[in-house]
């Protein structure tokens, strides 16, 4: 996979390049590009790991959703488009829903990205710009933080499914309320399993003074500098456009 090819750091700064790229462009078609090479960026892991990424975006389809009909209904600017009855469809509110959208989609792609990577890789990427071995853990508990709330949350919904308990045939009211206890015991399950990872690390010696060592050394190789390469002209693409 290209993310065992590079050094994790390189693998790290691309997705945090992208990503601020998202947030720095507003063209649609520079953000589309973004877009295009951030869905790429485990491309060695085969066409149906690619197609998998892009399912992926369907976790987030209603929030993109919502965006465009408060953009494309309130924002105006630019000629009509076309009408809906009493409103007015308007350029500016096609592009920045065109904007906003592909944003989100270059985040989560880069969020999901980030999230394969386990804490040796974050401590490799971070111990070679000297920064504390802390700020490795932390990161990486957050970048996998999201994905195990939900897997978390998944699997009580099936626990509730296999006991009998269908959640589609209830009432609004018991359904919030199911998912209301369902989100706490998810939340708590967290902090329980939080509380004893804490434990786990002090028994390896996590914090402890001397010269720490690892498993798995990374270094740095051509496909790294390859990246520099491959950064730098995406550097200057985007500079000229």
């Amino acid at each position: 996979m290209l993310k065992r090819r590079l050094h994790p750091l390189s693998y790290i700064l691309l997705c945090v390049f992208y990503s601020s790229m998202a947030i720095a462009l507003k063209d649609p078609l520079q953000l589309l590009m973004i877009f295009i090479l951030a869905w790429l960026i485990d491309f060695r892991e085969g066409a149906s790991a690619l197609f998998q990424r892009l399912s992926g975006l369907k976790k987030i389809i209603w929030l993109l959703i919502s965006l465009a009909v408060i953009q494309l209904l309130f924002r105006q600017g630019g000629r009509v488009l076309f009408t809906l009855g009493y409103f007015h469809v308007h350029e500016a509110a096609l592009i920045y829903t065109a904007m906003l959208s592909l944003r989100l989609m270059i985040i989560y792609l880069c969020a999901s990205s980030l999230s394969k990577l386990d804490f040796c890789s974050y401590r490799a990427a971070f111990r070679k710009v000297r920064l504390p071995e802390e700020l490795s853990f932390m990161v990486s508990y957050m970048a996998h933080l999201i994905p195990e709330l939900s897997k978390q949350f998944r699997q009580q919904k099936v626990e509730l499914q296999d006991r009998g308990l269908e959640l589609k045939k209830l009432k609004l009211k018991q359904k919030l309320t199911i998912y209301r206890i369902l989100a706490l015991s998810t939340v708590a399950e967290i902090i329980l399993k939080s509380g004893r990872q804490a434990i786990a690390l002090e028994l390896r010696g996590f914090r402890s003074s001397g010269a720490s060592s690892s498993l798995h050394d990374y270094q740095f190789c051509l496909w790294d500098l390859a990246f520099v390469l491959w950064l730098g002209l995406q550097i200057m693409i985007l500079i000229q456009i």
